[in-house]
């Protein structure tokens, strides 16, 4: 008897995650059975957050179509470059093509709930689980810098970039409307006010990511795009807790090239407080660095980086997290709406995504009234 149970509980953005129980005739309890995962593309999941944070639809029809390159990009990595870069992955047996309206796509994999779990946007990581996720980082970096050129490079260059307006538009929307409801609605105004220019600036998300790379003269890597706490499984003991070990870092949909700092900053903006955050960011790029050089050796030279260059990076790539930290928090908070049914714990889920947008947002202001005034200067302005 095969029965099978939606387990992404609202974490998906283009897929859900069918987990499916295998019971055989000579099995002798509940427990005797075989378990496996298939994740299977689609866009439901991501039309019912849309509806309960009073989203518009972020896609049309030809929309739709555009976002199947997603489902390739993720079939692409597990077949040709998993192997090289090393850390933990989820076993894929299988991977079927999405063609949308034609054929549904699925990338059948072991299932990782039974050694990982993973926590959700409100929950808050600690900083051994930092420091366990830059050595990882600095790893598969490392691999895929000295993989052969032609695996990789020019292969993986996302190009959907009407699909990618789209998402920008709908959380600049749901930023906005979250601004209206929230109580800290005094202190966002004139930060949203301020910067709302540049998260409707699509060149400025560009040129941070492509230009603003090349002006640095730093080697591309492979970027996973979206390492958020939904797609980092970290390790359980017996009891079933979270350890501080990464179990798998799963969900490659938004794989591309790009800057060595995207995951990072990625990573600690949705996955950590306004407190954890900055913390991490005393230490997170040196530690990469100090990392990279033991995965080169110890020889130093050979790093193609600088902690200069990179803290640069990173900045860039916080500076295009941070413009859509309002929206992410109504998008994720509809997202937990059937999982938790608590009034009180909800309303700490909206506190605690609140201040967590609040912190962002300062620090996006540190940096646009400082070292990247200039950037600030020549994107921000708003047109008469």
């Amino acid at each position: 008897m095969v029965t099978s149970s939606d387990v992404s509980g609202g974490k998906g953005f283009i897929s859900i995650i069918c987990r499916c129980i295998i019971k055989f005739v000579d099995s002798i309890d509940d427990s005797d059975v075989y378990t496996t995962v298939l994740k299977i593309p689609g866009f439901e999941s991501l039309e019912e957050n849309a509806e309960k944070c009073d989203s518009e639809q972020w896609f049309d029809e030809d929309g739709k179509k555009e976002m199947t390159e997603l489902h390739r990009l993720e079939c692409s990595f597990y077949t040709q470059l998993a192997p090289i870069f090393d850390v933990p992955l989820p076993k894929v047996y299988n991977v079927v093509e999405w063609i949308y309206g034609k054929q549904e796509g699925c990338i059948h994999m072991e299932d990782l709930t039974l050694r990982g779990k993973t926590i959700s946007y409100f929950d808050n990581i600690n900083l051994t689980q930092v420091k366990e996720f830059i050595r990882h980082l600095a790893h598969w970096h490392k691999n895929i810098l000295t993989a052969d050129p032609t695996i990789w490079k020019e292969k993986f260059v996302f190009k959907k970039v009407d699909a990618f307006k789209n998402a920008i538009i709908a959380f600049d929307k749901m930023g906005q409307a979250f601004v209206e409801k929230s109580s800290m609605k005094h202190l966002f105004d004139p930060l949203v006010k301020k910067y709302r220019p540049l998260t409707q600036n699509f060149d400025f998300m560009m040129w941070c990511s492509r230009e603003a790379i090349d002006e640095l003269q730093i080697p591309r890597v492979i970027v996973h795009g979206d390492l958020h706490s939904g797609n980092i499984m970290f390790g359980i003991d017996k009891n079933g807790d979270v350890q501080n070990y990464i179990a798998a870092f799963v969900d490659w949909q938004t794989m591309h090239e790009g800057s060595p700092m995207e995951d990072m900053a990625r990573f600690l903006t949705m996955c950590a407080d306004g407190v954890v955050r900055r913390q991490a960011e005393q230490f997170a790029i040196p530690y990469y660095f100090e990392c990279l050089v033991k995965e080169y050796g110890g020889e130093e030279e050979k790093v193609p980086y600088t902690v200069e260059k990179l803290q640069k990076a990173y900045n860039l790539a916080f500076a295009t997290q941070g413009l859509f930290a309002l929206g992410i928090v109504p998008f994720l908070l509809g997202a937990m709406e059937k999982l938790e049914s608590s009034k009180i714990i909800k309303d700490s889920y909206l506190d605690y995504g609140t201040l967590k947008a609040y912190h962002i947002y300062e620090d996006l202001d540190r940096l646009m009234t400082g070292e990247m005034k200039h950037l600030f200067e020549r994107f921000g302005k708003v047109e008469e």
